[in-house]
């Protein structure tokens, strides 16, 4: 019989929200080949609500689809932020006890710092069974500062057999909220490189129906601690010198009129292009027919939009925040600081002069796999949880 792993995320694709997660929906998958697994996915009262009509709607390529649970995560948006953890806990222990009961797990893991991790480490404690937290970026970085929210963090610190971090600078961050070190791995995401190689750039051109002027590629959501406005601004500073350059944006969010808006009022509509909600199976041709890839975040865990890009031979241009020094050599990129845009259009400037070996960063990238990524989560489960397995 194998293992059973029963796993609490906000961060995974939702009927409405089929892109939501793709690096939890790889991640998961990979592990369902060793762990029996079942998904709960709390969901936002708000959100329940507001897509109601959707939930019965099955997802695409969804190998999971019928061991996934939606229960609804009821909470005070916006107030007693302290209370969230206690919240989720009760929202599952109400909708999801006959299914946790019934599905009776080796090991639980939450993967998202806050309220998951508060929540899912009290129920692994009442079934008796080790309690695991994936930590991912803005959950630390954003989340964690929060002064009702640090005290819990420290809290299933102590409680947990072990925690899955994605980045070094990751690590840091939990020791300083009095997580032990010891019991923190650092487990990089993986590269589906079966999706992700390097082909043809004039080809992946001409399937995306493109000409042949040199681009800028953004992937990410659109909010304003992304830097997805900095790339804009920066990008505007390279019209003189590459007036032939053009940026296409992927993604949705709370900045897209407002870069919307920027575009159309500096006169720069022919070339930059919002492109929406793009698929996941469909960046692969984004990503070779870029010139650069470009994420000018405030903070970060270690993205995959970055290893995807490099995974397809194609160069990043990056800020210089959490786990991205990691991950990317000069071989394959260039950094600089957040929120600087001068610097940011020196770095794009710079990387579309320079030279670029398309193969040497495909192998830089090769050394981000699911495969290992599993082989790691496995050994955090089974020596962890219990050492006699």
């Amino acid at each position: 019989m194998r293992p059973r792993l029963l796993i609490i995320t906000n961060l995974y694709p939702t009927p409405w929200e089929n892109l939501r997660g793709t690096f939890n929906f790889q991640q998961f998958n990979h592990l369902a080949e060793h762990l029996d697994i079942r998904i709960i996915v709390p969901v936002s009262w708000k959100d329940r609500f507001k897509h109601r009509n959707s939930l019965r709607k099955e997802l695409a390529e969804h190998p999971l689809q019928n061991k996934v649970s939606y229960p609804v995560y009821w909470y005070t948006p916006g107030c007693f932020r302290g209370s969230y953890g206690w919240s989720m806990w009760a929202s599952l222990q109400w909708q999801c006890r006959k299914l946790i009961d019934d599905f009776q797990p080796d090991y639980l893991l939450s993967s998202w710092a806050y309220p998951e991790g508060v929540a899912g480490t009290r129920i692994a404690q009442s079934l008796g069974i080790p309690a695991f937290v994936k930590v991912h970026g803005s959950d630390i970085n954003i989340t964690a500062q929060h002064p009702d929210v640090k005290p819990q963090i420290h809290d299933w610190g102590q409680k947990v057999a072990g925690v899955a971090s994605v980045s070094f600078d990751l690590k840091q961050k939990l020791e300083k909220l009095g997580v032990p070190g010891s019991r923190i791995h650092v487990i990089y995401n993986g590269i589906d490189h079966q999706r992700f190689h390097p082909s043809d750039r004039e080809a992946a051109r001409r399937m995306l129906h493109l000409d042949d002027a040199p681009f800028l590629l953004y992937v990410g959501d659109l909010k304003a601690r992304k830097g997805c406005m900095d790339l804009l601004l920066a990008f505007l500073k390279l019209e003189d010198k590459h007036p032939d350059l053009k940026l296409y944006i992927a993604g949705t969010g709370a900045m897209q009129s407002t870069l919307q808006q920027t575009i159309e009022q500096t006169g720069v509509q022919e070339k930059v292009s919002l492109l929406g909600k793009v698929q996941h199976a469909d960046l692969n041709q984004w990503y070779n027919a870029a010139s650069l890839t470009c994420l000018p975040s405030y903070n970060e865990g270690v993205p995959n939009v970055l290893l995807e890009s490099m995974a397809c031979g194609t160069p990043v241009v990056a800020t210089r925040v959490g786990g991205i020094p990691e991950v990317i050599n000069s071989d394959c990129g260039l950094l600089t600081e957040p929120g600087d845009i001068e610097a940011l259009a020196r770095a794009l400037d710079n990387a579309l002069e320079k030279n670029w070996n398309q193969e040497r960063i495909h192998q830089h990238a090769t050394g981000f796999s699911w495969e290992e990524n599993t082989r790691k989560m496995l050994n955090m489960f089974l020596n962890n949880g219990d050492p006699g397995k």
